[in-house]
């Protein structure tokens, strides 16, 4: 038939030799449109198309939302929402439609739903006006990584109930978050060594983020210190609000320190792999560096009535793991920690297969030969690189094992052994009772032989302890902290 020259004015329906065209469709006319760039020809339709712009833009975002899957197979809608009363200008609901429909939303999904699991946010989230205008044309929104952008959209939803919430703030290319100062800033995407894992498995859209941003339980503030270099923008997020929340709960934990080949090499695959990786059995995962690299696995999600994670401390061959839960103990105080928490137990067996039996039943590990003693008058001092210092468990000042370019170290030896997370620079639950930065290698093998065991609960508010270390016993009890 040709093309009809029309003009964005013409009221009425384009004609072809004298007559008019008529459109018949058998679904809904915001259906016409295959994408949201097609939205534009509207001005090159009849205009009696667009007479309720805003009315057919509503009704097509409420179809894309319902109608995008997620990862998991479930619909876009269970976890993004516009408020019908602010979003109704057909720019705002033109630039909702782009998002949605132009935009993977698996990550920061994912992060949602984590802060929902935690009591944080209510799903799906209300977008409003506001956080549409967090942007100001999508040139601004494209200027960063896609899931920065999508945080800073979505991120004030995530409430911490303390007049805090996960917000995230633009200043020229700085990126800050909590907090709008200085000390709350994002480095995102920092400079790391080639052969870092979180540079090998870098994200595109959702990059490795440094940051000092951490929660202190004593005050009941966020504050900074410490670094933190987290594998991406999202592990960012996550992160934070496991942060508030495990240090705002009441929590119980036992933990063992374990070869990392024990069980069939189950830990070093979880440690060795991207880690975006999903873990089977695990609602979602994140991993962070603090000294050393910690792998976390979410062992429930919005279907439980509680929260429980494991935590992986990689210390070269010595894997520290950890399970947490807030589930109710079904027991009193003494028993052991499969018995007073059976669900925790049961969803931590699937991740960990043959190493679970070590960390619950306390199977002993493979023997490892013992380390020969020294010759007499060999050098028997702990001054193991020849510095004329020896190296005690906390000297480890100026090593940079962080994998950082510019030789920053990030290590816990300028903190106090005790400081939980108060400390200056900020430190964490492996330093305590690790001593400052985890076992030296000599004691590697030593610890690993046995293996360490301990558990504790913790009451809410109350400040991290060292945890007491004692040989591995069958009966595997939990202790509180002293």
């Amino acid at each position: 038939m040709g093309n009809v020259s029309r003009k964005t004015s013409d009221e009425a329906s384009p004609s072809v030799h004298g007559q008019c065209l008529d459109f018949i469709h058998r679904d809904d006319r915001y259906q016409l449109y295959d994408e949201a760039k097609d939205i534009g020809r509207l001005r090159t339709a009849a205009l009696y198309v667009g007479n309720d712009h805003s009315q057919t833009l509503r009704s097509r975002l409420n179809w894309s939302l319902h109608r995008i899957r997620l990862a998991d197979g479930t619909p876009l809608d269970t976890v993004l929402a516009f408020d019908p009363q602010s979003v109704t200008e057909a720019r705002l609901l033109l630039a909702a439609m782009w998002m949605v429909e132009q935009q993977r939303w698996e990550e920061v999904a994912e992060v949602l739903r984590w802060a929902s699991h935690c009591g944080r946010c209510t799903l799906p989230v209300n977008l409003t006006a506001a956080d549409i205008n967090k942007h100001a044309d999508k040139t601004a929104y494209m200027s960063l990584p896609r899931v920065v952008t999508q945080l800073m959209v979505v991120g004030r939803h995530v409430d911490f109930a303390d007049s805090s919430r996960l917000e995230l703030f633009r200043h020229g290319h700085e990126v800050r978050a909590i907090n709008d100062e200085p000390d709350f800033d994002l480095e995102v995407d920092p400079p790391l060594f080639p052969d870092h894992p979180y540079r090998q498995h870098r994200l595109q859209d959702d990059p490795p983020v440094r940051s000092h941003i951490h929660y202190w339980e004593r005050c009941g503030i966020w504050r900074s210190g410490g670094r933190f270099t987290d594998a991406s923008v999202s592990s960012c997020a996550k992160r934070l609000i496991l942060d508030h929340f495990d240090h705002t709960h009441k929590t119980y934990r036992t933990w063992r320190l374990l070869d990392r080949y024990v069980g069939g090499g189950r830990l070093d695959a979880l440690l060795s792999q991207s880690p975006h990786t999903p873990v089977a059995g695990c609602s979602t995962t994140f991993s962070r560096q603090h000294g050393r690299p910690l792998r976390y696995l979410v062992l429930t999600k919005s279907t439980h009535n509680f929260v429980a994670w494991i935590h992986l401390g990689d210390y070269a061959n010595i894997v520290e793991v950890s399970v947490w839960t807030t589930e109710a103990p079904v027991s009193g105080e003494g028993g052991a920690f499969k018995d007073r928490f059976p669900q925790t137990t049961a969803l931590a067996r699937v991740v960990l297969e043959a190493v679970g039996p070590h960390v619950f039943d306390g199977q002993q590990p493979p023997q490892q030969p013992q380390p020969q003693p020294q010759q007499q008058g060999g050098d028997d001092s702990d001054d193991d690189d020849e510095d004329g210092v020896d190296e005690s468990e906390g000297d480890d000042y100026g090593d940079d094992d962080d994998g950082d370019v510019g030789g920053g170290d990030d290590d816990d030896d300028d903190m106090d052994p005790n400081d939980g997370q108060e400390g200056n620079g900020g430190s964490d639950e492996y330093s305590e009772f690790l001593g400052r930065e985890g076992p030296s290698e000599k004691k590697t093998v030593a610890w690993g032989v046995g293996g360490c065991i301990g558990s504790a609960d913790r009451g809410e508010g109350s400040t991290r302890h060292r945890l007491q270390q004692r040989p591995v016993q069958a009966d595997q009890r939990i202790v509180p902290h002293q």
